[in-house]
């Protein structure tokens, strides 16, 4: 905190507590003053300290993180709102790394300039505390983000409803929503896809070419026959085949299929053999952050 300020908050105090050394009338009556003590008056300092200066007590070198949305670009000094409405004052330096993310698992990525950090814009800011600023070290966004960013301030002015609509995309970000399921059924003991599994696959794949951004995540079942880790293994297979017939057949990308999980035998498998139990659900899913229209 700076020694301004906190003169400043103290002197604040010290003239409150001086004001209340005589009676005073309201609406004709005469009110009498409560006198502090002096225990009392530091309590009331060091409250109004902490109200009015939060971020003014972290030590230099204490790191942070903030996610929000860019709201103001003043030179090298920018302001991130984040998912609590508050207002963080960033600033800029020369050793600031600014990283446009790239891919659905956002590893890649690319070097930017300052000029590219535009409001309504959302990041996040790797931060450092220097006296009283809040230095960044990285901030980071994603391609999509600032494209769409790009074209709100291409177009029209940015209006609320609009940094409303793209903070809502941020916190979306990471909640996958299923757009179409297939479940893919199988013979006892069996890996092979059937004539009826193969085009329902091949139904799923035509709609996932039409979806930016898409995800095919898949799980594999087997009944209650048998040996456990038997069985575990089997599922296994069944969504490593579903995978590869996606993939080859289906002309989707392999970066798109993720790997099939092994669940072993089915919550409804029941006791026995049963023909329901033996499937790969497979689901195409959607990022809502990427795909805001994702119902």
């Amino acid at each position: 905190m700076s020694r301004r300020l906190a003169q400043r908050v103290i002197a604040g105090a010290r003239a409150r507590r001086d004001a209340c050394a005589s009676p005073f009338v309201l609406e004709g009556h005469v009110m009498a003053c409560w006198k502090p003590s002096k225990h009392s008056f530091w309590i009331a300092a060091l409250t109004t300290l902490l109200a009015v200066a939060p971020v003014a007590f972290a030590a230099d070198g204490d790191k942070s993180t903030v996610k929000g949305l860019i709201t103001a670009v003043a030179g090298d000094t920018v302001t991130v709102r984040d998912g609590n409405n508050v207002d963080h004052t960033i600033t800029l330096t020369s050793a600031t790394e600014i990283k446009k993310k790239e891919g659905l698992a956002a590893v890649r990525f690319e070097r930017m300039q300052k000029s590219a950090l535009i409001p309504g814009l959302p990041v996040t800011a790797d931060l450092v505390a220097q006296g009283d600023q809040l230095q960044a070290t990285a901030i980071s966004f994603r391609a999509d983000d600032m494209r769409t960013a790009q074209q709100v301030q291409a177009g029209v002015a940015p209006t609320s409803t609009k940094v409303d609509a793209m903070g809502k995309r941020m916190d979306d970000f990471g909640k996958y929503e299923a757009v179409a399921t297939a479940e893919v059924m199988f013979a006892s003991g069996s890996t092979a896809i059937s004539e009826k599994g193969k085009s329902d696959l091949m139904e799923l794949s035509k709609k996932a070419k039409d979806i930016q951004n898409y995800a095919v995540v898949m799980q594999g079942f087997t009944d209650s026959t048998g040996d456990a880790a038997a069985n575990e293994r089997l599922s296994k297979r069944r969504a490593d085949a579903v995978a590869s017939y996606l993939q080859r057949q289906g002309g989707l990308q392999p970066g798109r299929v993720t790997a099939g999980d092994g669940m072993g035998v089915a919550a409804d498998a029941g006791s026995g053999s049963n023909a329901n139990a033996r499937k790969v659900v497979v689901k195409l899913v959607v990022d809502k952050g990427v795909n805001p229209d994702a119902k």
